[in-house]
């Protein structure tokens, strides 16, 4: 991620050099804007890549057939990472909207589009990230009422089983007994004595 990072200012840097939209005549805040640019343009291809597979978990989790293992640390691990998007994001914004509401000079009539723009980008990785939250809320129902169904399958042959061999434990353990006095070796004596 640090590659990504420095690719990312690289580009604003290279920007800088080829005089981009005339960047050293617009001043500092069309350089402010191409660093926002770069900083919200990694925080909506991280949000837009976790909601994807979040997506995919949850087609994994309908799918009955798909083994279904480690799909509960999966959901974890993509819950912490939407989690650190949104608390990059959300203070973000604050600050944004702070900045196009004051009158600091930095922000010039023609490159207030340009902000704009930014700020909607901020925008949709704040949706995505609510969007992430009520994926990963549903999912972790949909994988503990998996495991419930399973787990009710499991006891379901287990009493099968135990149906079958309750009965012969119980036949077992009367006649195993050493009884002195049995009436059943009786009768058998009396069927086999009998021409």
């Amino acid at each position: 991620r640090d590659t990504d990072r420095s690719r990312g200012l690289g580009d604003v840097y290279k920007r800088q050099l080829s005089n981009m939209l005339n960047i050293r005549k617009k001043g500092s805040g069309l350089l402010l804007a191409f660093l926002l640019n770069t900083i919200i343009a990694n925080l909506v291809e991280s949000a837009s890549k976790v909601e994807e597979i979040l997506e995919d978990i949850e087609e994994t989790l309908l799918d009955p057939k798909n083994d279904q293992g480690n799909m509960g640390s999966l959901i974890q691990q993509h819950r912490h990472e939407y989690m650190i998007i949104r608390k990059n994001s959300l203070p973000l914004k604050d600050q944004f909207s702070k900045l196009l509401r004051t009158e600091n000079g930095i922000i010039t009539p023609d490159i207030l589009p340009i902000y704009n723009d930014l700020q909607d980008q901020l925008q949709f990785v704040i949706q995505t990230t609510e969007s992430c939250r009520e994926i990963t809320s549903s999912l972790v129902d949909l994988y503990i009422s998996n495991n419930d169904l399973r787990m009710n399958a499991i006891m379901k042959r287990l009493t099968i089983v135990s149906t079958l061999f309750i009965p012969l434990t119980f036949l077992v353990g009367v006649w195993g007994m050493n009884f002195k006095i049995m009436p059943e070796l009786d009768l058998s004596l009396i069927h086999i004595s009998e021409p």
